[in-house]
């Protein structure tokens, strides 16, 4: 059926966004939707015991999620692919170690983490990709 097509998706997204329903498609503050009350209950499900469990609106979500240790590594890694334009690979861990390091030394500052990367020497030791590794890419 529909609903149970729909169900598939659903039931990994819905924990994570029904704490999100909290507000509007523009982002601004709301107690209802259609004259119901919304419902921010919700719960993390990553396989992570220090960030696993239920939630009851998007402010205890976030906060569990900008406590965790994993999350920032996470972020670096974002970071990292940004700036560098590519995945990482396991010659990037220093560099990835490095720029996490100095993400949590300066309290959480993105100046410090973009400083790590672009000083680093998966940064400064890159290769220019040939035409040709752009096709295989491609492909």
């Amino acid at each position: 059926t529909h609903a149970d097509y729909c169900w598939r998706c659903h039931q990994r997204m819905d924990p994570l966004g029904l704490p999100l329903e909290q507000f509007d498609d523009f982002g601004r503050w709301r107690e209802e939707e259609k004259g119901k009350p919304v419902v921010t209950t919700g719960e993390i499900r990553i396989g992570d015991p220090a960030l696993d469990g239920p939630v009851k609106d998007p402010f205890e979500m976030m906060e569990r999620l900008a406590r965790s240790e994993r999350v920032e590594q996470v972020f670096v890694r974002h970071a990292f692919r940004y700036f560098l334009g590519r995945n990482e690979t396991l010659d990037d861990a220093p560099t990835l170690i490095d720029a996490h390091r100095a993400y949590r030394a300066k309290g959480g500052s993105m100046k410090a983490l973009v400083a790590s990367l672009l000083g680093s020497d998966s940064f400064l030791l890159r290769q220019q990709s040939t035409s040709k590794d752009r096709e295989s890419t491609v492909q």
